[in-house]
């Protein structure tokens, strides 16, 4: 199975997204891929799916060590292992 890294990414919540409000949101993606491009894809992907557009990617990194996560990200890990990816949306803009 493919790693899962963690992409850190700035996206506009589309007409297309559950809250279409056109603001740009900072978000956690955990993602899935051979390597960071990969990872990024299928970050890009899954947010496309979602309705986010103008997506910016800010940091990738691989997770080499899933039991040092934050306990709030284990979800979100297990996750993207599971579906390919996930997403963490910050709530302040």
């Amino acid at each position: 199975m493919s790693p899962v890294f963690v992409l850190t990414m700035r996206a506009v919540a589309g007409p297309g997204n559950v809250e279409p409000d056109g603001r740009r949101y900072d978000l956690l993606v955990f993602a899935r891929g051979s390597d960071e491009a990969a990872a990024e894809e299928a970050g890009r992907r899954g947010l496309d799916q979602l309705g986010w557009v103008e997506a910016q990617t800010v940091r990738v990194g691989e997770i080499t060590d899933p039991g040092a996560l934050p306990e709030d990200f284990r979800d979100s890990f297990d996750s993207a292992l599971a579906q390919g990816c996930s997403i963490i949306v910050y709530d302040q803009p």
